[in-house]
């Protein structure tokens, strides 16, 4: 029979292994572990579009975030999508190219989205200087033209 003192030491012992076998997988499975991901984010303006958003490059090339557009014609009912899917295309420093897959609502009803969106930040502010296009596919949905922002700021962030 062991003396208690040593169980304890021994289950001690166990305890403080395991804590610490959990910490170093933790530590090389973590996203955080492995530095900041490639980001692009921030909000604009461009002629009746307005947009804002996040989007993130995954460490397997994935892309995960949200994207909102709000199209606001004169005299039309304002339409608005939200974008939380989304597939590469080319992303490849500040230009983004990628598709967005989301439901758009309006005086209309409901329906779903399907988009391929083109960022690029050519610096700050963006107004003037970054571009965006986003057209749809399909017989409808929500498009911005192609050009530089009116106003607004679009941010890569390696």
């Amino acid at each position: 029979m062991l003396p208690t003192n040593t169980t304890h030491k021994t289950r001690s012992l166990v305890l403080s292994l395991t804590m610490a076998a959990g910490l170093a997988v933790t530590a090389f499975t973590s996203p955080a572990a492995a530095g900041p991901l490639p980001t692009l984010s921030g909000w604009g303006v461009r002629d009746y579009g307005s947009f804002m958003g996040s989007v993130s490059q995954q460490a397997d090339g994935s892309l995960r975030g949200h994207f909102t557009i709000v199209i606001h014609k004169p005299g039309e009912d304002p339409v608005t999508c939200r974008y939380l899917r989304f597939r590469p295309n080319v992303v490849s420093g500040a230009s983004w190219n990628f598709d967005g897959y989301g439901t758009c609502w309006g005086s209309g009803g409901t329906f779903a989205a399907a988009n391929r969106f083109v960022f690029v930040d050519y610096g700050s502010p963006g107004a003037g200087v970054d571009y965006v296009d986003v057209n749809y596919y399909g017989a409808v949905g929500a498009s911005i033209p192609g050009g530089y922002f009116n106003d607004g700021d679009i941010v890569y962030t390696p």
